[in-house]
């Protein structure tokens, strides 16, 4: 490795080498701030992993943004296999494997970067470990649907133990990790990368949103994100058509979104395309889909977004199914059942309810207030030499 510490002092004049992996757009964008802090920064030289969904058409070659964002990729790992099921989810981890183990071969990076709770962490923090790099993990100690039973709580804690450095959104994901029996000087309340993204966002029209993006934001809308569970495109099918259906018949326009990778996400693709009424699109730059959000008067679905950008934006949600319950949250999110009686009510509460309108906050979050990319460098600068960073000690 280059550095035999990884604290500035003891570096004399060298950087730390910090190789981010990403597989997905809405995992990027939590890390953008970061990586352009670091960027930025004399002390820092970052560079880029691309795989997954990035590299590929369903999500618009999202890779693009990253080379526009002026960063230096060094490795793109192809993993997609089009066969979308759970067999074929294995498979695309052992490829990120292998191209994985030969970026870090060929980099020598002094710390791999990984966010969150997918495949792709999780392998990197395995490379890490067998080849002797330390992993800083973003967004550790959340959790979502336990009762569910989704992969994503099981990947998100297992990382969790193969990292080195955690840098969690709050204060509670910061106790769950020490209680897995983590140092407590390895775990630092950081907040959201994404709370950062909006602070850094300039403002869009809805006349410049319109041409940015080709959609008509003129009248009032809901924005549509909805990701499949554990593969089960039944389901998912049912919360989407009941939330479509409900919002339409509320007076709203619906923009939908193209779902993550996950098993599924073909079938809903699919579904979605043939829905009438509705406005798809494929993927956004980070400017118009912050605007896109900002001018929406509802977000539904059950993505993550409801938790960390609505809260920040005042943006009422309504979180559709089993996917998210159990994660930490702000009074801007309405829980609901897949069916189209619950869907209606909530969209009732949610644009009509005075009590739950009065809870909405814009400008304040439970998952940060904007300056985690500057937090996360004074921590990194700061850290001891790479042998006391390398050597994890369990505290039971």
């Amino acid at each position: 490795m280059k550095n035999e510490s990884l604290g500035l002092l003891d570096e004399s004049n060298q950087c730390i080498s910090v190789m981010a992996v990403t597989g997905i757009r809405s995992e990027y964008d939590l890390m953008y701030p970061l990586l352009k802090e670091m960027h930025n920064s004399a002390y820092f030289d970052v560079s880029v992993v691309v795989t997954g969904a990035h590299l590929t058409s369903l999500h618009n070659y999202s890779v693009k943004e990253i080379e526009q964002d002026g960063f230096t990729i060094c490795s793109r790992i192809e993993t997609t296999i089009e066969q979308d099921d759970v067999t074929n989810r294995v498979l695309s981890c052992s490829l990120l494997m292998k191209g994985l183990g030969e970026a870090v071969a060929e980099n020598s990076p002094d710390l791999l970067l990984v966010l969150g709770d997918r495949e792709e962490p999780l392998v990197a923090a395995m490379v890490g470990n067998y080849m002797n790099v330390p992993i800083v993990h973003l967004a550790g100690g959340d959790s979502t649907n336990p009762e569910g039973g989704n992969v994503d709580e099981q990947s998100r804690h297992a990382t969790t133990k193969l990292s080195h450095l955690h840098l969690t959104m709050t204060s509670s994901h910061s106790e769950r990790i020490l209680k897995l029996g983590e140092e407590a000087w390895r775990v630092h309340t950081v907040g959201s990368g994404g709370v950062d993204r909006l602070r850094l966002t300039s403002h869009l029209s809805r006349d410049e949103l319109r041409r940015a993006t080709e959609l008509n934001t003129e009248s009032p809308y809901a924005v549509f994100i909805h990701h499949p569970l554990n593969g089960d495109f039944a389901i998912a099918k049912i919360e989407i058509s009941a939330g479509v259906q409900k919002a339409i018949e509320a007076g709203l326009q619906v923009i939908i979104g193209v779902p993550n990778s996950d098993p599924g996400s073909f079938e809903i693709v699919k579904f979605i395309n043939g829905l009438e009424g509705v406005q798809v699109y494929k993927n956004l730059s980070r400017d118009a889909f912050i605007n896109l959000l900002r001018h929406a008067d509802l977000l539904m679905g059950n993505s993550s977004l409801a938790f960390h950008e609505a809260d920040y934006l005042g943006l009422p949600a309504i979180n559709i199914g089993e996917r998210q319950r159990g994660r930490e949250h702000s009074g801007n999110v309405i829980f609901c059942e897949s069916n189209e009686d619950a869907v209606e009510k909530a969209i009732q509460t949610a644009l009509y309810d005075e009590t739950f309108r009065g809870q909405l906050n814009p400008n304040q979050s439970l998952y940060g207030d904007g300056l985690m990319a500057a937090r996360v460098l004074k921590i990194l600068m700061e850290l001891p030499i790479k042998k006391k960073v390398f050597a994890k000690q369990i505290t039971f």
